[in-house]
């Protein structure tokens, strides 16, 4: 799916494009979604446009129709740096739901298609990058070893106060080079906070338009263009995790829903490409799912749900 296939499919009313005068051609792109981040949005992009590089690169803001502050933020930024950001203001009426929520996938994948840059970044509006150095030690590494389709590097986790905070993604992230395999199976899974990325995504497949897990699926089509590297040279990255996040108001049920979506996708998406070997990988991702939500379900004495899982854990 392109840019216009997109658009026409998807879009139900116009995305105001703020001025700006960035040059038509940058080497890197950074990505911002955003929504109902005020708190934390001045932060994030001081933190980007704090960057040191000998390239020049643009920034990419998708403000979601917020109900705070967000917008004035954004186009307050968007006034006083035209050279370097581009802002996109869309309207709640194109965001794509799925398992019956808005998600901000039309704003993810219209900053994502809107990129010019060779290479792509991304943080999110709540989230800072702490090296000023970032984003030019990872286009140097992937500018010379093109054999890798991205670096990235740790993170530390902060809460809604900016104050050190416990989190399983901090504890379990990988710290080394990951191949392309386990990309692409998501045994390890760097946050898209820490990647820089060749961009290869001038088409997006459509299976991964109706998924929560978004960044799932970008890791696993990375793992098609090589392996990821890891730089210990980069100082860790702030991920902020609070109550205002996508999975903290999800009960174990629609996590359980939201696997299955991106698994099913995945599955679809690797068996339209003839590769059964991972597209299986997936297909066995899903079955332990199923059989978790029955084991859930049959625990919450919730009969016709353990029945619909079943059927569908037999139709695999």
């Amino acid at each position: 799916m392109n840019f216009n296939q997109f658009k026409t499919e998807f879009q139900k009313s116009n995305v105001y494009h703020y001025k700006s005068r960035i040059p038509n051609k940058v080497l890197l792109s950074v990505i911002v979604q955003t929504f109902n981040h005020e708190k934390y949005l001045r932060r994030c992009l001081d933190s980007i446009l704090f960057q040191r590089t000998d390239f020049e690169f643009e920034i990419l803001i998708g403000e979601d129709d917020s109900t705070d502050n967000t917008r004035d933020i954004c186009i307050e930024y968007a006034n006083r740096y035209p050279d370097k950001i581009r802002l996109f203001l869309h309207d709640s009426e194109n965001k794509i739901p799925v398992l019956d929520n808005p998600t901000g996938n039309f704003n993810a994948f219209y900053n994502l298609f809107s990129a010019t840059g060779d290479y792509i970044a991304f943080c999110e509006g709540d989230d800072a990058w702490t090296d000023k150095f970032k984003l030019q030690k990872q286009v140097d590494f992937l500018a010379i070893h093109t054999e890798y389709s991205f670096s990235y590097h740790s993170f530390k986790t902060i809460d809604e106060n900016s104050l050190s905070a416990l989190s399983a993604e901090e504890n379990n992230q990988p710290t080394f080079n990951i191949n392309s395999y386990d990309l692409k199976t998501n045994k390890y899974h760097p946050l898209l906070l820490t990647i820089c990325f060749s961009n290869v995504f001038q088409q997006i497949p459509e299976e991964m338009i109706n998924v929560i897990n978004v960044d799932t699926f970008i890791i696993s089509l990375l793992g098609n263009h090589g392996d990821g590297k890891f730089l210990d040279s980069i100082e860790p990255s702030l991920y902020r995790k609070h109550l205002g996040g996508i999975w903290s108001h999800r009960n174990k049920e629609k996590k359980y829903l939201s696997k299955v979506v991106t698994y099913q996708k995945l599955m679809d998406y690797y068996n339209r490409i003839d590769e059964g070997f991972i597209a299986d990988f997936y297909r066995s991702k899903l079955r332990s799912t199923y059989k978790s939500m029955i084991l859930l379900e049959l625990k919450n004495v919730k009969p016709i749900n353990v029945i619909k899982y079943l059927s569908r854990l037999r139709s695999l």
